[in-house]
């Protein structure tokens, strides 16, 4: 029975095979476009080109040299963890040379690299994968070639988190631009030395918003008598996004109706206003004079580094410092959380910056080069086969003599690189800061319980971004001092919704100003 059972599968492979043949149909070099009309697209003239025939696409045969162009994690690349893996590339597929674009290796502002992407298009001579600053910017300059038959023929693309595929594409919903290689999120901590000093309960990992205002008030029964402050989650970054759900939300700006929108960020307003009559009671050590500062604290000057605050944030770049600074050389305690659960009509996110890169448009005009390019890109971004490379290198980085030039116990994070875009739970599981480290290593001090907390791993794969692929958006961003409006409150008595109506119109009016630079 079972023979039987196998010749009639395998005959029915032949059939399907002979089909398949006949009509030149190709199941590696298509997919389905769902979201379009239900059509099979051919990506063929992109996807496993294989000229000779031979088995092997193109790209993986023939001699092939790729420019990378990044200001990242220094000039030197010996001591650079992204070369340092992306010279792991080559040695897998050692028919590609990667070299690094001199030019763009120094750390130049982002607007500055973008000039200088535009004069090098002008002169037809891009690098072929590039830090992409200002996304909108790039596109609408023609720098970037289109992903969107890569991502949409690669099964890994399927797990990249649904704001991280927002991101990526453009403006007018066209192109992808480019892979954010990581999001460099923001996320609470928390002093527990200083709660368990003054025998005040330490949250879960699953508090909520009130949790939050809850532990605020309890420090704040304190303050006057001791120099402790509540300290805060800085929400006037995403809070119009965090308190009343406005799409994206970054410093007001409503990414669905691309203009800013304070006047519906009612909670968020009631936030400001908040911190206005906290100031004014003297809860902030950044409200205070130098003179009240002085009198409560002596001269110190950094309120959560001194151990003054019950309640900060740490960006994830800076986990490194922070913690060799307040952890190890000050002795104190903290530990990270997740964004705690969002009040009603709110949406619980945690917001980053997606640092990006991209690949030349003029890849276009050679297709064998623009899939190396691409693999090389997804080695760097969200592949797993690459993001277990990139993390590997702490180990092997990890023990070498204090004299060494890169050692992983001093420049952590610059190995961690921030957040991949995955969401795939196995990949995360991989995660250096995931899996921590031998609790007789130096680097056990990063061993936060909060990383191995599923949803918190899930809120730093797909954070709110930072808007860098909305036309204009980070200009206007460049004129807009968000604690001004905080200001007006406090100091003039006014109420957010008498005022909020005056900035939407001001940062509107910005906006179209920008706006008039943009042809497409």
């Amino acid at each position: 029975m079972k023979s039987k059972n196998v010749l009639f599968l395998t005959a029915l492979m032949v059939l399907l095979l002979l089909l398949s043949a006949c009509t030149g149909e190709s199941s590696t070099k298509e997919t389905i476009n769902e979201e379009d009309t239900g059509e099979i697209t051919d990506f063929s003239n992109y996807i496993g080109i294989d000229e000779d025939g031979s088995g092997i696409p193109d790209w993986q045969e023939k001699e092939i040299e790729l420019v990378y162009a990044s200001k990242f994690y220094g000039e030197n690349d010996e001591t650079n963890p992204i070369f340092l893996n992306i010279q792991k590339f080559m040695e897998i597929y050692p028919n590609i040379t990667v070299v690094r674009d001199r030019q763009f290796a120094a750390d130049e502002e982002d607007l500055v690299q973008m000039e200088m992407l535009t004069a090098r298009a002008n002169e037809r001579n891009l690098p072929d994968i590039f830090y992409s600053a200002i996304a909108a910017e790039a596109y609408d300059r023609e720098l970037t070639l289109d992903l969107t038959p890569y991502i949409e023929s690669d099964s890994e693309a399927d797990w990249i988190s649904e704001n991280a595929k927002s991101f990526m594409k453009t403006y007018d919903g066209e192109e992808i631009y480019g892979i954010p290689w990581m999001s460099v999120a923001q996320f609470p901590a928390i002093n527990t030395k200083l709660l368990r000093e003054n025998n005040i309960a330490i949250p879960s990992y699953d508090w909520t918003y009130q949790d939050y205002e809850d532990l605020r008030s309890e420090v704040a029964k304190l303050t006057p008598d001791n120099p402790i402050f509540p300290g805060i989650i800085e929400f006037q970054d995403h809070g119009a996004h965090y308190f009343d759900s406005i799409p994206n939300g970054w410093l007001g700006y409503n990414i669905e109706t691309q203009k800013w929108d304070f006047t519906n960020s009612k909670k968020y307003g009631e936030w400001f206003e908040q911190m206005s009559r906290e100031g004014i009671e003297g809860l902030h050590f950044y409200d205070l004079t130098e003179e009240q500062r002085a009198q409560k604290v002596g001269n110190l000057g950094w309120a959560w580094g001194d151990g003054l605050e019950a309640i900060s944030n740490v960006w994830m770049y800076a986990l490194s410092g922070d913690v060799q600074e307040i952890i190890v050389n000050r002795e104190m305690e903290f530990d990270i959380y997740p964004m705690p659960e969002a009040p009603e009509g709110g949406t619980t996110s945690l917001r980053a910056y997606y640092d990006t890169l991209s690949l030349s448009s003029e890849l276009e005009d050679d297709p064998v080069k623009a899939e190396a390019a691409f693999h090389l890109l997804k080695w760097l971004t969200y592949g797993e086969e690459g993001l277990k490379s990139k993390w590997s290198l702490i180990e092997e980085y990890t023990g070498l003599p204090e004299d060494a030039p890169l050692r992983a116990e001093v420049d952590l994070m610059n190995f961690v690189q921030g957040w991949p875009i995955t969401t795939n739970p196995e990949i995360l599981q991989q995660h250096p800061l995931v899996k921590g480290f031998p609790e007789d290593s130096e680097l056990a001090v990063y061993n936060f319980d909060a990383f191995k907390n599923t949803e918190f791993q899930q809120q730093l794969a797909n954070p709110i971004p930072y808007p860098r692929q909305m036309p204009a958006v980070t200009n206007v961003f460049g004129n807009l001092d968000i604690w001004e409006l905080r200001n007006q409150i406090r100091d003039e008595g006014v109420r957010y919704s008498d005022i909020a109506a005056e900035w939407d119109t001001m940062m509107n009016e910005y906006l179209e100003e920008y706006l008039r630079q943009y042809t497409r």
